[in-house]
């Protein structure tokens, strides 16, 4: 997929998670409308995280020098491009870190306590969404715009913890599930990736699904950029906007009835 298109289903992954789930097994509140809208756009700047392993991509450019920075070990550490950030361990390791950053709060006297370290880690988050959706240009209005969506994420999360890491799970595993339905799949396993026999390379089907190199990929949408995938993501950006509007459209009315009455 492309980088807008795994923003715009990283997003819309977190609506319908958070809405679908709003409570955790009655363990934490669920989350509320502002919630679902920080949510989001952690969620989007997640769904481009599994990039930050190409120190030369788009991504890698996004937030210098820290996501420079950030990509160049990355990309030791994976293995390379589309490896170690493009499977599970990925996935798990993202959720590990997610989970310590969110631990990070600090009581602000007259706020209550504010989730620093979910800020902190929105800085680079927004960056990649930004980049991605091209909304801004410039290393000055793109750090201006990050931070400011960084303060949303401080003064409007919600206020358990769990949002946080969910919202990076759940937008991170957008991203693999979109690579995976594309032609050039992903290393689910890695560091365990088996190539397949050399029969089976010769077979179009089965080579399509288990590659030579080893990665797995269920392409229903075809090359990343490819016409299909223009026109789900379409549909995810239709539903995303419908969706928004009821939710103010719900609020909105729930106010003026109780004024009403």
């Amino acid at each position: 997929m492309m980088g807008a298109s795994h923003a715009a289903t990283g997003a819309a992954a977190w609506l319908l998670a958070a809405a679908a789930v709003p409570t955790t097994f009655g363990v934490v509140d669920g989350v509320d409308g502002p919630g679902l809208a920080v949510g989001a756009i952690v969620a989007a700047g997640a769904a481009l995280l599994p990039d930050i392993d190409h120190r030369h991509g788009t991504i890698a450019r996004s937030l210098p020098p820290i996501s420079t920075l950030a990509a160049r070990v990355t990309e030791k550490l994976s293995g390379g491009h589309r490896q170690g950030t493009h499977s599970i361990v990925g996935l798990v390791l993202s959720g590990f870190l997610a989970t310590l950053v969110s631990q990070v709060r600090v009581d602000v006297a007259g706020y209550g306590e504010l989730n620093i370290g979910a800020g902190m880690a929105a800085v680079l988050l927004a960056s990649f969404a930004i980049k991605a959706l091209e909304l801004v240009k410039g290393k000055v209005l793109t750090w201006a715009t990050s931070l400011a969506l960084a303060a949303v994420v401080v003064f409007f999360g919600a206020d358990n913890w769990v949002w946080f890491p969910a919202a990076v799970v759940v937008g991170y595993a957008a991203h693999l599930v979109g690579d995976l339905i594309t032609t050039g799949g992903i290393p689910v396993l890695w560091p365990f990736v088996m190539k397949p026999p050399k029969w089976w390379r010769k077979v179009p089907l089965l080579s399509d699904v288990w590659k030579a190199n080893g990665a797995i990929s269920v392409p229903v949408l075809g090359d990343a950029g490819s016409t299909r995938e223009k026109v789900l993501i379409a549909l995810v950006t239709s539903w995303m906007v419908w969706a928004g509007v009821y939710q103010w459209l719900g609020v909105n009315l729930l106010a003026w009835a109780v004024v009403q009455a």
